[in-house]
């Protein structure tokens, strides 16, 4: 198997900005020697949150998906877990405010966009945005991003959050921005169900960004070291 350079993905760069050494390496060692068969947890509720984006605010989708939770038959413990967690996250997001601009502006979703990363530091940071949107207001193009982060266990606060909406603004600029479209700070959103809430990215990112140079650096040093 071809071995990938140094890269982390925002979330795990979130995560990595708050722990501690042990855990920073665990991080390390998870990118450098990914887990093939990993499970992936809430796929319900991610689905039907990005649903709720894509359709205008639309909360049905999230309220159909708690009733289809409630109905569903589950027997192992990791069935019996993700039902709890994920009926818990679609509750907790039916109370959210969505930005009033994705209510009030048709738009539609991107896809296919080739690329999902950043470069900061010479480590690739995976952005992978789970939407992507291209709004037109007064006739000219604006672009937004979500990402999504659900876990009770490794909530990120306001700071961690904002590394993330940050990221979704440097990617949608560097990346998909490539006929003149503007990018919307508004509309880069970092939600976390058991976090923050919504948190979208700053106006002026630099700040951020000079703060996700230092943990790149920290993140290239370890996996060097690795």
């Amino acid at each position: 198997m071809e071995m990938r350079g140094c890269n982390i993905s925002i979330n795990q760069l979130a995560d990595f900005s708050k722990s501690t050494l042990a855990n920073k390496r665990s991080i390390i060692n998870q990118q450098k020697m990914p887990n093939t068969f990993k499970t992936a947890w809430y796929q319900l509720a991610k689905a039907r949150i990005k649903k709720v984006i894509a359709n205008k605010g639309d909360i049905k989708p999230v309220l159909d998906g708690i009733e289809e939770l409630k109905r569903r038959t589950v027997t192992k413990k990791r069935q019996v877990n993700d039902r709890i967690v994920s009926l818990d996250a679609l509750q907790r997001f039916v109370s959210f405010q969505i930005p009033s601009l994705l209510k009030n502006y048709d738009y539609k979703v991107l896809k296919n966009v080739e690329s999902k990363s950043i470069f900061i530091k010479g480590v690739e940071v995976i952005v992978s945005p789970d939407l992507i949107i291209e709004i037109d207001i007064d006739n000219k193009k604006y672009l937004g991003a979500l990402k999504t982060h659900i876990s009770k266990g490794k909530k990120f606060d306001r700071k961690q959050q904002l590394y993330v909406a940050t990221a979704l603004h440097k990617y949608l600029e560097s990346e998909v921005a490539k006929n003149g479209e503007i990018v919307l700070p508004e509309l880069c959103l970092s939600i976390d169900i058991f976090g923050e809430g919504i948190v979208t990215s700053p106006v002026n990112i630099s700040d951020k960004i000079k703060d996700m140079e230092v943990i790149c650096e920290e993140v290239k040093k370890m996996w060097d070291a690795a």
